[in-house]
């Protein structure tokens, strides 16, 4: 039960995404929902996802959380994709009268538009978890439509906090990435059995990347940058998470090949978000190599936050957000983006200092505890939520 309200908060949630899905706005929309169960809500979540196949699930996950979701494959033409998106505002109207608040994911067409008609016909609370810049489909009236409707407005980073009062929204609440440290810690006897499984030696040392192979990933840069260091250290391992799975990516098992890296640089698939814990236990430092564009200047990486939890060192892009995040040389280490010389230098320093390495990976793991955990979340979410319920009722 959220502080300063009586009954349990009943939340009908609109996502882009879905709960099982381990990076990018799947992890956020995970933890979100996480943090929300810990305030007692009940949540009602309605999903739009890309998938093979047009079908509709239903799940009961527990007293807390229900979810609808309708998958579509990315190839159906736009008429389908409009439908698929009206049968979520239908599901939204079935149980919008049972609701307190309407959240969605992001302001965009999949989530943002039936959350705005069911919160405009029925008269709801409509309170939005900003986590990215405009998508393309998603018409810029509609989108600005969505954010003057919000009660109150979550934003991931300082740019979309700055795009959200250009649009004129007054009720922002600085929310950047954040994860449950508790789940997102090194275990010794996991990192062995990971490692086993990927042939990796007790003293070899691994630079790990877990995400998407979208371009603005900026994969190929640090492929380039470990080809050029691959030969010096002989005892340095590439792992890299992740997939092909989203339009525009990097064909990055062919670069491998192109770069003679085979045996040298591992590609594991995309695993559950479970999962990535005991991944990520595997590595030794964590890097986000990605490239300077409007898209990564406006997000917050949850993946780069799961890997300073972890207690290793990172090196990241110095772009967007996390040049607000890390302080460079102390907690993490940031780098021009695209620069493949600089991206090398700092993965050397790494290498070469072992003892400040793992001094930086516990600055690390304490800042995230410190100011982007759950708990550090929690007031800001449960303010919020007091604050637009206590408005709501008011009017009543």
């Amino acid at each position: 039960m959220i502080d300063n309200i009586k009954q349990t908060v009943r939340i009908l949630y609109f996502a882009p995404c879905v709960l099982s899905e381990g990076v990018g706005g799947g992890a956020r929309l995970k933890n979100m929902i996480n943090l929300l169960e810990r305030l007692d809500a009940t949540i009602v979540l309605l999903s739009y996802w890309t998938g093979d196949r047009f079908a509709v699930t239903h799940r009961k996950f527990n007293n807390h959380l229900s979810t609808t979701t309708v998958l579509v494959r990315g190839t159906f033409p736009r008429f389908i994709k409009a439908f698929a998106i009206m049968l979520i505002v239908l599901y939204g109207l079935k149980h919008v009268r049972k609701s307190d608040v309407i959240f969605t994911h992001a302001p965009i067409i999949t989530s943002g538009f039936p959350a705005l008609i069911v919160a405009k016909i029925f008269r709801k609370p409509l309170i939005i978890d900003f986590t990215d810049v405009k998508e393309r489909i998603t018409p810029k009236r509609i989108y600005r439509q969505i954010l003057k409707m919000a009660s109150a407005v979550f934003v991931v980073s300082r740019y979309l906090e700055e795009e959200a009062t250009k649009e004129g929204v007054t009720n922002l609440v600085y929310s950047p990435g954040f994860i449950d440290p508790n789940v997102f810690h090194r275990d010794a006897k996991t990192r062995e059995r990971i490692r086993n499984i990927l042939g990796i030696k007790e003293r070899e040392i691994v630079i790990g990347f877990a995400g998407s192979f979208s371009h603005v990933e900026g994969v190929p840069h640090l492929l380039r940058a470990f080809k050029n260091m691959s030969n010096k250290y002989k005892h340095v391992k590439l792992v890299i998470i992740g997939g092909m799975n989203v339009p525009n990516s990097d064909d990055v098992e062919q670069l491998i090949k192109d770069l003679n890296l085979e045996g040298r640089a591992i590609i594991v698939p995309l695993q559950p978000y479970e999962l990535m814990p005991s991944y990520l236990s595997a590595f030794d430092i964590g890097c986000s190599p990605k490239i300077d564009c409007k898209e990564n200047i406006a997000a917050s990486p949850i993946k780069t936050y799961e890997y300073m939890s972890m207690g290793m060192p990172v090196v990241v892009s110095d772009i967007g957000q996390f040049a607000h995040v890390i302080e460079n040389g102390v907690d993490g280490f940031l780098v021009k983006p695209g620069d493949e010389d600089d991206l090398q230098r700092a993965l050397e320093y790494i290498i070469l200092n072992p003892d400040k390495a793992m001094d930086i990976g516990i600055k690390a793991r304490e800042k995230v505890i410190q100011d982007y955990s759950q708990e550090a979340m929690l007031g800001r979410v449960s303010n919020v939520l007091a604050q637009v319920y206590q408005t709501k009722e008011n009017a009543r």
